[in-house]
């Protein structure tokens, strides 16, 4: 149990970085929309469609919005299947050449995501 609430909140922290930088590039023609996917785990995907975004990872599925502070973090509002509340926020950064993004939780944790 005790590792899957952690590999969850490593999960939730790299969506909320992704979509940091899917929200700092959206300013550049929404180049966050689109599925993206952990580098790390294949089974762990970020969905970002607008302002809305879909984390899933196996059969775990949670839903919200996104959005970007001046600071260049991206902040998740998410709601699980049992209406269970989450707010993640991650710094976000983008690497357009290749691609990803790379979502870092305040303790330092990064997790890399490509399109």
């Amino acid at each position: 149990m005790k590792k899957m609430i952690r590999r969850l909140s490593l999960f939730v922290i790299s969506v909320s970085v992704g979509l940091a930088l899917l929200i700092t590039l959206s300013a550049c023609g929404s180049e966050l929309n689109g599925t993206w996917t952990s580098i790390e785990d294949e089974d762990t995907h970020i969905k970002i469609s607008g302002e809305k975004v879909k984390i899933t990872y196996d059969e775990f599925r949670i839903d919200g919005t996104y959005e970007l502070d001046d600071d260049g973090n991206i902040i998740f509002h998410l709601t699980d299947r049992n209406g269970n509340k989450y707010k993640i926020v991650a710094k976000l950064s983008t690497n357009q050449k290749n691609k990803t993004i790379t979502l870092t939780n305040p303790k330092g944790e990064s997790e890399v995501f490509e399109k």
